[in-house]
């Protein structure tokens, strides 16, 4: 059972694939001393093979052989909501802003502390698998706005279509139409996604919220409005 089923965070099964035997065997030891069950494979078709076998995690290297990190986690996102941890020695803004545009959770610059590591790995399955005090499970929007989330079974359907989002696709959504006509910033957003601190770029929300739009679909992706040179909002319902 997965962390979206509501389990805790011990025992979590994260599959790592890392082309570095000395790296791989360091981030395994680490997170297994953390209590987590770890898994290991060293190329990126190895990657793609085992991903969708029931992991809470993918911790996932940039540069695999055989198929990118990139191109995995692309790939992962087609048919899982898996969140995914990418580790990059490619420190550029670019490089980690296009770790988002393929669906990647959050990222770990190499060199990188295990200790780090084991607190980026520890903050996301919190994420993956929380309700925020303040929120009523199974909160759904009005009956009448299209799209309607549920925190229980962390899902998203619009106009009666299940739509598929990753962990942070799916924070930022349920913020914006469980408010509808409030403005949140990218600050506030970042804060959603990471409670516990972390250094993001802000431009991430904004591939986040583009994410979102192209999985909402062309009629219903107007709802979620930009705000310029603030943030975004959801529009509010429109009358009968």
């Amino acid at each position: 059972m997965s962390l979206v089923d509501g389990t805790s965070q011990e025992g979590a099964r994260i599959l790592i694939a890392e082309d570095d035997e000395n790296i791989r065997n360091l981030v395994s030891s680490y997170l297994r001393v953390s209590g987590y069950q770890t898994e290991t494979v060293a190329d990126g078709p190895a990657a793609l093979a085992r991903a969708g076998d029931g992991f809470d995690l993918v911790v996932l290297d940039l540069m695999l052989p055989g198929t990118s990190g990139l191109e995995v986690c692309r790939e992962i996102r087609k048919t899982l909501t898996v969140p995914v941890l990418m580790l990059t020695a490619l420190g550029d803004e670019d490089d980690r802003v296009r770790g988002f545009e393929f669906g990647a959770d959050d990222y770990v610059v190499k060199p990188f502390s295990p200790r780090e590591l084991v607190a980026r790995v520890k903050a996301i399955l919190r994420r993956h698998g929380r309700v925020e005090a303040n929120e009523t499970p199974r909160m759904a929007v009005a009956h009448d706005y299209p799209i309607q989330v549920d925190w229980e079974e962390k899902s998203c359907v619009v106009d009666g279509q299940s739509v598929s989002l990753t962990q942070s696709e799916f924070i930022i959504l349920a913020a914006l139409v469980r408010r509808p006509g409030v403005v949140f910033s990218r600050d506030e957003l970042i804060d959603l996604l990471y409670p516990d601190g972390g250094t993001v770029v802000p431009k991430a929300v904004d591939v986040h919220m583009h994410n979102i739009r192209a999985k909402l679909g062309e009629e219903r992706a107007s709802l979620i409005q930009t705000v310029r040179s603030f943030g975004y909002r959801a529009a509010k319902p429109t009358s009968p």
